[in-house]
């Protein structure tokens, strides 16, 4: 009688089958020291190596705690719950819902591992029958805690918005390091403090789009690992905010359909563990769900659906403008480079670039001027894949008007379009089209079918494809607002302007994200360029996307180039700049650590606004560019094809030089010039890749002008290697044999001369 009296006393008015259960959560409940985890105003669910920690009064997240890495989240003095917030549409007008409107509260507990909390007797004057209910299960295999919210009894109102978890309490690690997945990968060091300085005082991120992938950490000795297992692509957004009474919070938002509808359950679950580690860790525990899925199993990099071309590809030219500036300078670079060369090319189209799209035919040299030079290439085995932007239409176009674009444009929830001025020389917009309706999609499919039949191009580039978007328009067909059609719709273009190609059409988006993996080939990553055009404003470029998905996905791309930018043509020549050239040679240090991260990082190399006349003028760079292009040619089962490791340490640790670099917009003109800044590199970069047949490449990059020396010294183990195997120091056209390793120890000193680039494999003997 007094085992029940505490529990109802404790978690409310309970059944006697659930008051038996709470009983079982925490053994030795009559006994006082395990009666007073309850009374010390805590419900506590362990599974595993994970501990979570709930106020019984209130519902706030008080802390999380693993075995090994300690304690993760603690939260001991807030007193309003902000573990979720809803945003509704009541009568018309916009009602932010928190757990304080709310007068019960309750928490019910099935297992150990597992809880309801549950709020009813709604305050708000709309849906009595309101209540709220969020589900945590701690896995203990994986000792991760499985969160989900509900909402029944909406009655009238309409939601629009969930934000859950709001996960606080985690100043200490504020001071650490923030990654994300944002595209190809960024990490910010002492995130809390730049929240607190910036302006807006939030980083956000929408998936699937600009997030490639649906999880993001926090750490410093210890992570907070926070994911969402979504398997059908809806939209959401996670955030990092500063909030004056929490500190830094992170939280997700998510953006389901508007629809009349009493309840609504988040489709999958949101992830919350704490593991010791970094971002490589935490790219780990997502990659062993993330290939599991759909995306990853259809993939197609993994199903070989890749046209042979793109494959073979050994280095990307980014050029723009007609064909004797975009072609007429790889014939010469052919010369010194025999591997494949392909190239990106922008400024094809009849019209000025960022503000007439889609009105790119026919093309500004002339249609059979066009078709020949491609022809031309082709035969010398160079492709090309077009630029053709997969979301805009300029909305001063005649086409606009003659086709009623609007009709079919995005549209916001007061039926605004979505637009925006990227071409700062003519101030004209564009504005973003609706791939959710029928109409966007032939329309792009249609261009696309031109090019790719009549002139004989290899493949689209499909700019801005890997982005998302909300649309509000009730006459296009699709669920209203957020929800998960604009993946599906996005994929379907792809699919549609792929049925008009051929085996050997190649499509590639912009930036990366899991979604698009069984859609595109190719996924175009800037971030190796990152300082180039965002300088230094805290953010470092890592590779998060190919620690999870290089066997399953192509990187490629950069901004590197030796040049200033250039100067479409169909610009106003009032603002073209007086000269255009070579960057300053101070700033090839910049190129070489470029080129070094996308040779490391396992991506196809590309070069930037190349000219003939580089090959004199810049010789040691392109030299440089092409032995690190021949040396990744030749290891594609690390390259290509092998899964990220986490690299070695390298001893000692490598020099860090200070370097200039420089910030200057793809865009000339508009007074826009070099903006210098320093920054210190390290000499010495590594990566690890794991071939499928289990040996292990560490491609090796020194930037530093004299030979020096570094010694790897680790244990096989740590890379599934057998006991004992043999060593190869493998540079341009020369593997050369240096040793072996025994008693599961792997130990070798490395000669580096200056600027070289080499692989060191190890070759395991089971």
């Amino acid at each position: 009688m007094k085992c029940f009296y505490l529990i109802r006393q404790i978690l409310g008015s309970l059944s006697c089958a659930m008051a038996l259960c709470i009983v079982y959560i925490v053994p030795g409940l009559a006994q006082p020291q395990a009666a007073r985890s309850y009374t010390s105003e805590k419900v506590l669910l362990s599974g595993g190596d994970l501990r979570v920690e709930i106020d019984r009064h209130t519902g706030i997240l008080r802390a999380l705690h693993h075995k090994t890495a300690g304690t993760i989240i603690r939260d001991e003095v807030s007193r309003i719950n902000h573990l979720w917030t809803l945003s509704m549409i009541d009568q018309g007008q916009s009602v932010i819902v928190r757990p304080q409107d709310f007068i019960d509260f309750e928490i019910m507990c099935a297992a150990p591992n597992e809880a309801q909390l549950i709020w009813r007797s709604y305050k708000g004057e709309s849906a009595s029958a309101f209540t709220i209910a969020v589900h945590i299960r701690i896995d203990s295999l994986t000792s991760l805690s499985y969160w989900n919210i509900a909402v029944e009894g909406m009655s009238d109102m309409i939601l629009s918005r969930v934000s859950f978890p709001q996960v606080s309490g985690i100043d200490e690690l504020a001071d650490g390091t923030l990654a994300v997945p944002h595209w190809m990968g960024e990490l910010m060091r002492q995130p809390g403090q730049a929240l607190q300085s910036s302006g807006v005082h939030s980083f956000s991120w929408t998936y699937p789009g600009l997030l490639s992938m649906q999880f993001l950490t926090l750490y410093d000795k210890e992570g907070l690992y926070l994911a969402c297992t979504d398997t059908a692509m809806y939209a959401k957004q996670f955030a990092a905010r500063f909030d004056q009474d929490r500190g830094m919070v992170l939280d997700i938002e998510h953006i389901p359909s508007l629809s009349p509808s009493a309840t609504y359950k988040i489709p999958y679950s949101v992830v919350i563990g704490g593991y010791q580690g970094d971002w490589m860790t935490a790219a780990t525990l997502y990659k062993s769900w993330a290939v599991q899925q759909d995306w990853a199993q259809q993939s197609r990099l993994k199903n070989r659906l890749i046209p042979d071309w793109v494959l073979a590809t050994g280095l990307w030219i980014w050029n723009r403008g007609r064909s004797e500036e975009v072609l007429q300078p790889l014939y010469a670079l052919r010369q010194q480079f025999d591997e494949p060369i392909s190239v990106l090319w922008h400024w094809w189209h009849q019209g000025s670039y960022d503000d007439s799209f889609p009105e790119y035919l026919p093309p500004r040299e002339g249609t059979n001027s066009f078709r020949d030079h491609i022809t031309l290439a082709k035969k010398h085995g160079i492709h090309a894949l077009v630029y053709m932007n997969a979301l805009q239409w300029g909305d001063q176009t005649a086409s606009w008007k003659k086709q009623e674009a609007a009709r079919y444009a995005i549209k916001s929830p007061s039926g605004q379009l979505h637009t925006h001025v990227y071409n700062v020389f003519t101030n004209r917009s564009l504005t973003n089209m609706c791939v959710g309706t029928p109409f966007w999609r032939d329309w792009y499919a249609d261009l696309a079918d031109t090019l790719l039949r009549d002139f004989g191009l290899s493949g689209i580039y499909m700019d801005q494809a890997c982005i998302q978007r909300e649309c509000y328009d009730p006459t296009h067909g699709h669920p209203i607002g957020g929800g998960n059609f604009w993946a599906h719709a996005s994929q379907q273009m792809a699919h549609e302007v792929r049925e008009r190609g051929s085996i050997a059409t190649a499509l590639s988006g912009e930036g990366s994200c899991e979604a698009w993996l069984p859609s595109l080939d190719l996924f175009l990553s800037l971030q190796v360029s990152r300082e180039r055009y965002a300088g230094d404003d805290g953010w470092e470029p890592i590779p998060l996307f190919q620690s999870v998905y290089h066997e399953y996905a192509l990187s490629y791309g950069s901004y590197s180039s030796l040049m200033s930018p250039p100067y479409d043509e169909k610009w106003p020549q009032a603002n073209r700049p007086d000269t255009q050239g070579l960057l300053d040679s101070i700033y090839s240090q910049q190129f070489m650590i470029e080129q070094g991260r996308s040779f490391i990082w396992g991506m196809q190399p590309m070069l930037a606004n190349f000219t003939a006349d580089q090959l004199l003028q810049r010789p040691q760079e392109i030299n440089y560019l092409l032995r690190l292009a021949r040396l990744r040619k030749q290891y594609p089962q690390y390259l290509l094809y092998g899964a990220f490791c986490r690299p070695p340490v390298i001893l000692p640790a490598p020099l860090m030089q200070q370097i200039t670099l420089s910030k200057l917009s793809i865009y000339a003109g508009q007074n826009e010039h070099v903006r210098a800044f320093q920054k210190d590199m390290p000499t010495v970069l590594i990566g690890a890749w794991h071939s499928a047949d289990g040996q292990l490449g560490l491609p090796i990059v020194h930037l530093g002008s004299v030979k020096t020396h570094i010694r790897l010294d680790f244990k096989a183990q740590d890379y599934d290697l057998a006991d004992r195997g043999n060593l190869y120091r493998s540079i341009e056209n020369k593997k050369q044999f240096i040793g072996t390793y025994q008693n599961g120890k792997v130990y070798t000193v490395l000669e580096l001369e200056p600027r070289e680039a080499l692989i060191l494999e190890i070759e395991p003997i089971n």
